[in-house]
């Protein structure tokens, strides 16, 4: 099973993949995702975890950063990822 991690501006996404046999052909990976539904066949939306203000943004942004993991996110996986 594999996941994919995707930081955005509100937070943490975490999508399972459902077809892996498209991740090998990074080329065109990308056309995958030119429409929702191309995505949706793809990936799936596990969780979303929003963050609580700017200052939890920034110091996972940080953290990211250095090669190291927030508490925040570590909680995050550790809830969504059995």
């Amino acid at each position: 099973m594999v996941y994919v991690l995707f930081e955005t501006p509100g937070g943490f996404a975490l999508f399972k993949v459902v077809k892996d046999g498209k991740l090998k052909d990074l080329d065109s990976l990308h056309e995958s995702f030119t429409t929702a539904e191309g995505a949706d066949k793809v990936v799936k939306l596990k969780a979303f975890k929003k963050f609580k203000d700017t200052k939890e943004a920034m110091k996972s942004v940080e953290k990211l950063l250095v090669g190291k993991m927030s508490k925040t996110l570590q909680k995050f996986l550790e809830k969504n990822i059995v």
